[in-house]
């Protein structure tokens, strides 16, 4: 009877993982080549811990709904922010006094201040108007439309529909 050790070696197991990389990639061609060229706008990374997917792809002309994940550009920085949406047009957004927000669930708590000292104003209450949605990421200091500076996203305006792949 023969026993077979747990230990896998170093490089066995990069071996493994570049190969898993290639499949992913050629996966990521695959989906470019039938959705179609002209609709594709590329690969977005998200270096930030909002959200726990680090790739996406990113699609024009796919409709945007509650749920998905969009790419949009914002002022505060140079590169495209990438967030789930959770409110849509006729969605109410609540507010209270300790800076909670509220869209048919709990969104979270709104901050006073960026990371990098910033003043950060919470978005006012009323409701999502038609063509806006609020795009959200989990992280407690997530910067979405919880803040007036990002805002309700203008959908028309988005750089399209991000797909998460890993």
């Amino acid at each position: 009877m023969s026993s077979v050790s747990p230990y896998r070696s170093p490089l066995k197991t990069l071996v493994t993982k570049c190969f898993l990389y290639q499949v992913g990639i050629l996966g990521i061609g695959l989906v470019v080549c039938f959705e179609g060229v002209t609709r594709t706008t590329g690969l977005a990374l998200n270096q930030s811990e909002s959200l726990p997917q680090k790739v996406f792809l990113i699609l024009k002309g796919r409709k945007i709904h509650r749920e998905s994940y969009l790419s949009f550009q914002n002022s505060w920085f140079k590169a495209p922010l990438i967030k789930q949406v959770i409110g849509i047009e006729g969605d109410k957004i609540i507010t209270d006094e300790e800076g909670e927000i509220w869209i048919a669930r709990r969104v979270g708590k709104s901050l006073s201040h960026s990371k990098d000292g910033k003043i950060l104003r919470p978005i006012a209450p009323g409701v999502i108007p038609k063509g806006y949605v609020f795009a959200y990421a989990p992280h407690p200091r997530s910067f979405d439309s919880r803040y007036q500076e990002v805002g309700l996203v203008q959908v028309d305006q988005t750089l399209g529909c991000a797909i998460p792949l890993f």
